[in-house]
């Protein structure tokens, strides 16, 4: 049967959830809601708004019986009349609906006979007729109707009448507390919306019915009735909204997909640059796409160590990843200027839009190319032997760095492949009622919406563009939530309880989650698991603190400008901290390259306490005895620019520094001039109290902005410091 003329069908929604002698049922307003969305949906109903009247708390029964009488008139195809609410039974067992002033007993009269309204549901002309009930005694509608010549179905036209009710006759339907629909119309509407499976074609009511009560019968709640005569059963109602269900792809998939959008966006931000155009690159190394990206933020970290452009152009040039004839001198520069271009800007990790909200770390490129590097080890290590990779890691890519030699056996994993969706476990249980705990408990009950939400608010980048990660980063958040709802739960559960069982189930299977989850994060890299791991209150604080600070930076085009009586100073260099240290004398420069020759300085925090308002860092020569090169460099916590520049240097764990040296000539025109370039590892304990004298800085300057707002949100009030604040020095010498 097809679906109703929409012009010639109307739709009744009856419902009471305000009642002075009976509870309240706050949830009807929903259903009537819901239901009025789904049958004027052009999509699942298509019912004109107007052929579709919701009546919510009538009057009395006059205002019912009125608008079912105007709807019985006017229906030529099809009608539909629905109530939820109170149902009564009077003493000779007939079936009343109750208002708002309904009474049991002696003022019956106040609500609505079940018979007057069969009777204007019976006028009507419509060869269709559908009634349905979700009400306590809701069944009792169906008795004496369907026999004889008194047959409520028989007494319709062709096609027949259908009567749905949400229990039996002698039963109670289920309202659960604070539950958004009541017990039936819940299953009903999540029937219409979602679609019911294996139906061909539109919905008819007794699809719906046969689904409704499965479902309802599964959680233990009263069972629908229903009676149909003349093919009653086969009125078409819905379209249904089910599709096959796609196979939900693997975390390994989900894994691949994302290091693939990281490639892309690296080669669209020098996709116009012949160097690493169609063709330049062998494929005997790996994929092209991965050693031409691999090559892109190889240069953005070497420009971050303060590299020359010479320097990379040369390496560049002897590396043997190009086809023959290799990129000319000035091809190799066009590139390293078109990295430079993008990185100096904002690290190049959100100056290409397809890499925003990637996680990419603008002030970390070390971090990118290390996990490009990894991804590139396993994945050749699964066509070359591990003796080969090992050797072409240090001669191709200078690495020797363990975790990058992990990876050859660590990101392959099978983990990843296998890894399983905890909901469908708990769908998949015998017993429905664990598989109903284990939801409650990863839901609103036991938290894990609450921590689902909290670890979303906190992470780097986009939901959307990560889904290996937020996939196994919400299954953590809820898991850990819903291990300690259930932990609660089984101190509080009495001895011997038979529900314990049920508890103890959940939890093994929550339990077994979370191996799975550890076993995931192992067959993932370093790099990863950072993005994914939870973050403290701080960090957040920190991280959009950092935020802030980078979008403040955007896209102000400085440029170095040599310090006026050339002191040593500290600024920035786009993303990342960049300081100069100025010498003078001959002295002074000669110790200066024999440092720059040896490697390494010595770096020294001085600050009153952690709640200092000033910070001196001071950089000297290792070793025993006095320093011939010494610097001090003072932060003014007071100041949000210098509070953000400390911050970002902690987070870091490292500086790069200039050292220049002046030179006046016989006009008096001073000269700044670089003479080499030191990169300075801070150190992890450094870093973290240079992170804590930061953050409590910047709490004192921003009060009350710690809150809980998403990572990528930026702090308004630190915003208006920053504006307040001159712009941070730029460092870093020309190359």
């Amino acid at each position: 049967m097809g679906l109703p003329d929409p012009e010639a069908t109307r739709v009744v929604l009856i419902g009471a959830d305000e009642y002075q002698n009976f509870p309240d049922l706050p949830a009807v307003r929903n259903n009537l809601a819901r239901l009025a969305e789904l049958f004027r949906s052009s999509d699942v109903g298509g019912i004109p708004t107007g052929h579709c009247v919701t009546v919510c708390n009538p009057a009395g029964y006059e205002e019912v019986l009125d608008v079912v009488h105007q709807a019985s008139s006017e229906a030529t195809d099809t009608l539909v009349v629905y109530f939820a609410g109170h149902g009564l039974r009077s003493p000779d067992g007939l079936l009343h609906l109750a208002l708002g002033y309904s009474e049991q007993g002696r003022k019956l009269y106040k609500s609505v006979a079940f018979s007057h309204l069969r009777a204007a549901v019976l006028e009507s002309t419509a060869p269709r007729k559908v009634v349905i009930l979700d009400c306590c005694y809701s069944g009792a509608a169906l008795e004496g109707y369907m026999g004889g010549a008194d047959d409520f179905a028989d007494q319709t036209a062709i096609e027949g009448t259908c009567v749905m009710t949400a229990s039996a006759a002698t039963q109670a339907a289920m309202a659960p507390a604070d539950a958004r629909y009541t017990a039936f119309t819940g299953e009903l509407v999540k029937a219409i919306s979602e679609g019911v499976p294996d139906v061909l074609g539109p919905l008819d009511t007794n699809s719906l019915y046969r689904h409704v009560s499965r479902e309802l019968s599964s959680k233990g709640m009263p069972k629908p009735q229903q009676r149909a005569g003349d093919q009653g059963h086969t009125i078409a109602l819905f379209r249904n909204k089910w599709r096959p269900p796609q196979e939900k792809p693997t975390l390994a998939a989900l894994r691949e997909e994302w290091f693939h959008a990281i490639q892309e966006g690296l080669l669209w931000h020098v996709r116009n640059i012949p160097a690493l155009g169609k063709g330049r690159l062998r494929t005997d190394f790996g994929a092209p796409n991965l050693v031409g990206s691999l090559l892109v933020v190889r240069i953005a970290a070497q420009l971050a160590r303060g590299e020359s452009t010479a320097h990379i152009r040369d390496t560049l040039a002897d590396s043997p990843f190009f086809t023959a004839p290799g990129p000319d001198r000035d091809e190799l520069t066009e590139l390293i200027a078109k990295v430079q271009s993008g990185f100096e800007r904002d690290g190049l990790a959100t100056t290409v839009v397809v890499l925003d909200g990637l996680g990419l770390i603008p002030w970390s490129p070390e971090s990118t190319d290390m996990l490009l590097l990894e991804y590139w080890t396993a994945q050749r290590g699964r066509t070359v032997f591990r003796t080969r990779v090992e050797r072409e890691l240090r001669e191709l890519w200078d690495s020797t760095d363990t975790r990058v030699h992990e990876a050859l056996s660590a990101l392959p994993s099978s983990p990843l492949e296998a890894y399983p969706d905890v909901w469908e476990r708990l769908k998949d249980e015998p017993d429905f009622r664990v598989g109903n705990v284990g939801a409650l408990v990863l839901g609103e009950r036991g938290g894990g919406d609450r921590a689902w939400d909290r670890w979303r608010s906190t992470r780097t980048w986009s939901i959307l563009k990560a889904r290996h990660l937020v996939r196994l980063g919400g299954d953590l958040a809820r898991c850990q939530a819903a291990q300690r709802a259930l932990g609660r739960l089984l101190d509080q559960a009495p001895p011997g309880d038979e529900f314990s069982g049920v508890l103890e189930r959940a939890e093994k299977i929550i339990q077994e989650q979370l191996e799975h989850i550890a076993l995931a994060v192992e067959g993932m890299s370093a790099i990863e698991y950072e993005l994914v791991r939870e973050r403290s209150r701080d960090e957040h604080f920190q991280d959009r603190c950092l935020v802030t600070f980078q979008q403040y930076l955007r896209g102000r085009y400085r440029s170095f400008d040599p310090f006026p009586e050339h002191v040593t100073a500290h600024g920035m260099w786009g993303p990342l901290p960049w300081w100069s240290i100025a010498l003078h004398g001959e002295r002074e420069q000669s110790a200066a390259q024999e440092l720059l020759a040896r490697g390494g300085m010595q770096m020294g925090v001085t600050a009153k306490s952690r709640d200092a308002d000033e910070v001196v860092i001071t950089c000297q020569e290792p070793g025993p005895g006095p320093s011939r090169v010494t610097a001090r460099l003072g932060f003014d916590l007071l100041d949000a620019v210098h509070a953000c520049e400390l911050l970002l240097l902690a987070r870091r764990q490292s500086v790069t520094v200039d050292f220049v040296t002046e030179h006046i000539d016989e006009r008096d025109y001073h000269e700044v001039n670089l003479i080499g370039t030191l990169a300075i590892d801070i150190g992890a304990d450094t870093g973290a109290v240079l992170a804590d004298i930061a953050t409590r800085a910047l709490r004192r300057l921003l009060p009350g902005a710690s809150g809980s707002a998403f990572h990528d949100e930026a702090i308004p009030s630190l915003e208006s410091l920053l504006k307040a604040s001159r712009l941070p020095r730029v460092c870093r010498y020309p190359r």
